[in-house]
């Protein structure tokens, strides 16, 4: 709890220093998928083995790369808005 609260209050004075960059957007909208694929997954669950076998190999892959995307851009945030105001 004290780390989350923490957390925002870092966001918080980041965006105050850097300005609000559109790429926060997206990636709070990429969170919705893995609780989207939670819930999808819930759904699932009275099917057949092979069915729920190829629904959770796509939602693992559909997950795995939505952690790619949010580490890049979060590099890629990190990079030009707070390293470029640094340096």
């Amino acid at each position: 709890m004290i780390l989350t609260l923490t957390v925002a209050a870092a966001s918080v004075v980041g965006i105050g220093i850097t300005g609000f960059y559109p790429g926060i957007i997206v990636l709070l909208l990429l969170t919705l998928i893995p609780i989207a694929s939670n819930f999808y997954t819930k759904k699932n669950v009275g099917k057949s083995n092979i069915k729920q076998r190829n629904y959770f190999i796509t939602i693992i892959t559909i997950n795995l790369l939505v952690i790619i995307v949010v580490l890049w851009m979060t590099f890629v945030i990190l990079v030009d808005r707070v390293f470029g105001k640094i340096l």
